[in-house]
């Protein structure tokens, strides 16, 4: 009764609930997109249920029952209302929106409705053996099908259903169906070895990044998210993720106006208040084997036993804050169906700017605003 009388009604803050915070955001980031997508819609009276018992049900009755729960269990997720029992119920709806229409069912809703069914569980090892499963399922099915392995199967797609101007042209300077067998097996190699990264702790890193650009890619190359697919499967990244238990701190020049200006900036979207600004001076640096010299001349940031300079510690700022990933889920998900190339737009942008290959330029500019700072507020600066 305690933590449930602290816990924030802000829906951009995750912590002090009964789920770990990087759980609760996974399962925020697609309760929104639910929402946003207003999948609600899709969820029918039964019809040709799995099980005849649906059958008996009242259709109509059943299915705006649905609906409520389903909308009311996503919004007490967001607003950090019994997020266990929120994510369950949420999750059940989907579950049960399956069983009892074949019209409703497919694998996207299906890997949702047991998603969020197993982060109500709050049991990590679970929801990464269900990403262990979907990826080494998906990679067994491709390897051993006659269609995967020729080639024919992405061939036929990619030019009968998605009449893919790029790869038509490409696939006509090579032989018959090389293009085509290439992107099969590259699939499912992908698709297996995620299985492994998802397995395997020492491979969470490349396990995320894969996760994350495999799910882009297909958006990119279809202009679809597969209804819900491409939400979920990215979001699920969060249960690898290691989410700071302490405060992080993060050490700056005091005596610079523009820092100044930047720490008030950043702190506004510190709805938890994660970061803990300390200013060089006070003796800080030292105690983390950091020169004064050093934080003259870039900002740094300490998370545990890791420390981050520069650009790398803003991106960090960034990507330890849930007003990051749920602005970029709006971004993504509110746009129509429709609106495809703008989501290719975003997704390549978004990728662009928190990819490790971004992150020499992210570090010339850094070094570049960092040495004309003086010039940039109004604020006195003794820099």
């Amino acid at each position: 009764m305690a933590m449930a009388a602290r816990v924030s009604w802000n829906p951009f803050c995750c912590g002090g609930t009964a789920l770990s915070p990087h759980l609760l955001l996974m399962a925020k980031l697609i309760a929104l997109c639910l929402l946003l997508t207003n999948h609600v819609r899709l969820l029918t009276e039964p019809f040709l249920p799995f099980l005849p018992f649906f059958n008996h049900l009242p259709p109509v009755l059943f299915q705006r029952t649905l609906q409520t729960v389903f909308v009311a269990s996503a919004l007490a997720l967001l607003f950090n209302r019994s997020v266990r029992l929120s994510c369950f119920l949420l999750g059940f709806t989907i579950i049960l929106g399956v069983v009892s229409s074949k019209a409703y069912y497919g694998n996207n809703k299906f890997f949702c409705g047991a998603i969020l069914f197993l982060t109500s569980l709050n049991v990590p090892w679970l929801l990464k053996a269900q990403m262990v499963l979907v990826y080494f399922g998906a990679g067994i099915n491709k390897l051993f099908d006659p269609d995967w392995q020729s080639g024919q199967f992405f061939e036929h797609w990619a030019r009968a259903r998605l009449k893919h101007g790029l790869y038509i042209a490409a696939a006509s300077w090579l032989p018959p169906l090389l293009l085509g067998k290439f992107m099969c097996w590259t699939t499912t190699i992908t698709e297996l070895g995620l299985s492994a990264g998802f397995a395997v702790r020492r491979l969470y890193p490349w396990a995320i990044w894969g996760n994350i650009l495999y799910q882009s890619a297909l958006m990119l190359f279809t202009g679809s998210t597969f209804t819900m697919f491409f939400y979920a499967m990215t979001a699920a990244s969060f249960v690898l993720v290691d989410w700071p238990k302490d405060r992080l701190t993060v050490i700056y020049d005091g005596d610079c106006g523009f820092c100044n200006k930047c720490r008030e900036r950043v702190e506004r979207f510190d709805l938890e208040r994660l970061l803990v600004w300390a200013p060089f001076q006070t003796g800080v640096a030292r105690r983390h084997g950091i020169s004064d010299a050093a934080v003259r001349e870039r900002m740094y940031l300490v998370a545990g036993d890791k420390i981050y300079a520069g650009f790398a510690a803003f991106k960090m700022m960034a990507l330890y804050n849930p007003v990051t990933y749920l602005a970029m889920a709006v971004l993504l998900a509110a746009p129509p169906e429709s609106w495809a190339n703008f989501r290719r737009v975003v997704v390549v942008l978004l990728l662009a700017l928190f990819s490790p290959l971004f992150a020499p330029v992210g570090e010339a500019v850094y070094d570049l605003v960092a040495r004309n700072r003086h010039r940039l507020s109004a604020q006195s600066c003794k820099v």
